[in-house]
């Protein structure tokens, strides 16, 4: 089908054999995502499983006086909705797009038939998942233990690489939000960062500009995470 021309975008659909992506076409369709939109929320079941292509999707926990954070993201080299894997009826989490672009679309049913019947489907979606859940964990010991600009230089640099580019359509206070910490500590750090000429930031865009001097930057959580590519 037209839309398997894309499929390389993301990685653990390209690592599918070629014979396998040709089984799986009639059950997928290609579909645009825009920025802030909800593809499931807490306590809702998921109805399709996410093969992101140049998009970035944001997984929210969401606490009951409504104060909301971060646990993870995914972009091309991931799932997002693997949670239907786990037998559980409703998600704990609310998916949200934070960058606008493209996916896969899997309707749930089909993708837990071909994860229960075909091992090459299976393989690649448990390692996703657990690349995910790594990043979790990552994200709690950061949260707890490194610095405002630390996690700045972490998140930019996660979603750089889940987009495949330096530009970032993002504000100081949505960042803030999802990584829990005040709107004034997010200007501060990315002030910093760009009177160092790291970063370059007009409201609601941020440019990475020296994408190594980040690295130095940011704690050991980005590089256990992303090191070995």
């Amino acid at each position: 089908m037209e839309h398997l021309k894309e499929q390389s975008a993301n990685l653990v659909f390209s690592s599918l054999p070629s014979a396998l992506q040709r089984r799986l076409s009639t059950s997928i369709k290609l579909s645009q995502l825009s920025a802030g939109k909800t593809l499931f929320d807490y306590q809702e079941a998921i109805s399709y499983l996410y093969f992101p292509l140049n998009c970035v999707i944001n997984l929210i926990y969401e606490l009951d006086d409504g104060d909301e954070l971060q646990v993870a993201c995914t972009g091309s080299n991931d799932i997002c909705g693997g949670a239907v894997f786990s037998g559980s009826k409703e998600s704990m989490l609310r998916a949200e797009v934070l960058q606008a672009g493209t996916a896969l679309l899997m309707p749930a049913k089909e993708a837990l038939y071909w994860f229960h019947n075909e091992r090459e489907f299976r393989e690649p979606i448990l390692k996703s998942i657990s690349r995910i859940e790594h990043q979790t964990m990552a994200k709690v010991a950061c949260n707890r233990f490194h610095t405002i600009q630390q996690q700045l230089c972490f998140w930019l640099l996660e979603v750089s690489d889940q987009i495949q580019n330096k530009v970032i359509d993002v504000t100081h206070e949505h960042i803030a939000g999802l990584l829990g910490v005040r709107r004034e500590g997010i200007s501060e750090a990315a002030h910093k960062l760009q009177l160092q000429g790291f970063i370059d930031y007009k409201r609601g865009h941020i440019k990475i500009l020296n994408r190594k001097q980040l690295e130095q930057l940011s704690c050991e959580c980005y590089h256990n995470l992303y090191s070995s590519g």
